[in-house]
């Protein structure tokens, strides 16, 4: 999915049909004012990708990196991790520690290493660029439309109308089993 089609079925929740047609026209055609809001969508769509990524559906990426001086540096790697799940060198597990700049291997590995880790979505600065998420991680263009519409409508002082898209946002993590219930614990009672 494109980023291109949550925006548009984020617009299209908002009644903003004028928004839909503007994104089918070039960038020379379409207002100063559409343009705004545009950007404002863009803004909502990365930060609800953000919020799913790193709350309740993490990115998953593999890759293969070279180990040098027994670290690992986070540069090395594509995208920014916040989770470093696993380090895999010589087909083996190794022990490893997550320090602020690289991971260090306490086994003296040398080589190369497969790393395992959740990373943050990279930041999206056009409406043709693919969604970080795919059909098989749960995560819908619906889904995320929700999420941008509350966004977007919190931005602009609508509370009312964010707190309803926001419960239909939370409403699809919960039925796509992204969201959990929280678990709560009776209070005591002194008899």
């Amino acid at each position: 999915m494109t980023v291109k089609e949550v925006i548009a079925l984020a617009a299209g929740c908002l009644g903003r049909d004028d928004l839909i047609s503007a994104l089918d026209k070039g960038e020379e055609e379409i207002s100063e004012e559409e343009k705004l809001e545009l950007d404002a969508l863009l803004r909502c769509y990365n930060f609800v990708e953000n919020e799913v990524a790193l709350d309740y559906c993490p990115l998953k990426r593999e890759e293969t990196v070279e180990v040098k001086e027994n670290k690992i540096y986070y540069t090395e790697l594509s995208q920014v991790p916040v989770n470093v799940r696993k380090v895999v060198g010589g087909g083996y597990l190794q022990r490893f520690a997550a320090y602020p700049a690289y991971i260090l291997l306490s086994d003296g590995w040398l080589g190369s290493a497969l790393v395992v880790y959740d990373c943050i979505p990279s930041t999206k600065n056009s409406f043709d660029e693919e969604s970080e998420f795919s059909q098989e991680s749960g995560v819908s263009a619906r889904l995320l439309a929700y999420g941008v519409t509350a966004q977007y409508c919190l931005v602009n002082g609508e509370n009312g109308r964010a707190a309803l898209w926001d419960k239909k946002f939370r409403e699809s993590l919960r039925a796509k089993n992204l969201l959990r219930r929280t678990m709560s614990i009776r209070s005591r009672r002194w008899v």
